[in-house]
């Protein structure tokens, strides 16, 4: 008879070869993992469903960045399993940290996001920074806060440390209480500063500043200069566009390379028109079923629409190529009448 421990390693193989390159485990070892692993983050998935597909080859990628375990549970086969862990849509992913209870996993699912997390949740909530490690901190992630704060400004310290404790899953946080550290940037003191290294570009909040105002800055200050539609946060783009009376510029694509591809060469568009309207990526495939309501055929290839959330108004991109010339033409156009909705 085979020992328990090499049977349960057999079984995850024959799973993992007819899962279409998920390498899901069992219960049995998702249990044993989730209690001996300091952190570990699972996957719960629908494998027949397209989001789960789309989320195959990022969580592979991420699996091979980090040392952390990563686990996949298909849900067809452990039904019960993720039923008692309140999976409810797919895929659902959880945390499990030995230190706290169970949390979502509420960042894009994304490699890089995944792995930026991971990163993030190895560290301190605020890491304390001085000559030695500030330079590389502040490359350390996609968005890094750091708070030159001297020692005797308590209360902003205070209020610092209450915004990394709520936003340490999303950021890297970092308090630096040497003058000459921020003198040597030509930062004004106290300061909170948001450094965003892959974009070479820092936004500065300075003076003392209670919570609301730093969440407030946080908000702003983090934003991408062209997001991703989720659904975590597609109420959240419709409500803040009404508010601020912008148009959302909606650029569908079924592959992440698309989306990423451009995002970079429509990044100095999108801070061209930031005041009146939002860039955003969209998966085509997660999201296919916006595209009839914005005057879009599904053809398969990128698409882009601009949706006026205020009016209701949708103007529909008809031409084939899509590059940065074009898209500031087709909104010169809406603005000036010529495209109607």
């Amino acid at each position: 008879m085979l020992p328990k421990v090499l049977l349960v390693c057999l079984l995850d193989l024959i799973a993992a070869k007819s899962a279409l390159g998920w390498n899901h485990v069992s219960r049995a070892k998702f249990e044993y993992i989730v209690s001996e692993e300091p952190l570990a983050l699972v996957a719960f998935v629908a494998p027949w469903t397209e989001p789960s597909k789309a989320l195959e080859a990022e969580w592979l990628a991420a699996t091979s960045q980090t040392k952390t375990a990563l686990l996949s549970v298909d849900c067809k086969a452990e039904a019960t399993l993720c039923q008692e862990q309140g999976v409810i849509s797919y895929p659902a992913i959880r945390v499990f940290d030995r230190n706290e209870k169970v949390r979502r996993y509420k960042g894009t699912r994304k490699a890089s996001a995944i792995v930026s997390f991971l990163n993030r949740a190895v560290l301190p909530v605020v890491s304390t920074l001085d000559q030695n490690n500030i330079t590389e901190f502040k490359s350390g992630d996609e968005a890094v806060i750091i708070a030159y704060i001297p020692e005797e400004e308590k209360t902003l310290k205070a209020a610092f440390v209450e915004l990394a404790s709520r936003n340490h899953d999303k950021f890297t946080f970092g308090i630096a209480s040497d003058k000459t550290l921020a003198k040597a940037v030509n930062i004004q003191i106290p300061s909170v500063v948001v450094h965003k290294p892959k974009e070479g570009e820092q936004e500065v909040l300075p003076g003392p500043s209670g919570i609301n105002a730093l969440e407030s800055f946080l908000e702003t200050a983090t934003a991408p200069s062209i997001g991703e539609f989720t659904r975590k946060n597609e109420l959240k783009y419709m409500r803040a566009e009404i508010k601020a009376g912008k148009s959302l510029v909606y650029y569908f694509a079924r592959t992440s390379k698309d989306r990423e591809t451009y995002r970079e060469s429509l990044k100095p568009l999108a801070k061209k028109f930031k005041e009146y309207l939002n860039f955003v990526t969209v998966d085509a495939v997660e999201y296919g079923h916006m595209l009839p309501d914005l005057g879009i055929q599904d053809t398969g290839s990128p698409a882009l629409a601009v949706f006026n959330p205020m009016y209701g108004q949708a103007f529909p991109y008809d031409q084939k190529k899509i590059t940065p010339e074009t898209v500031d033409s087709f909104v010169m156009d809406i603005v000036q009448g010529k495209v109607q909705p």
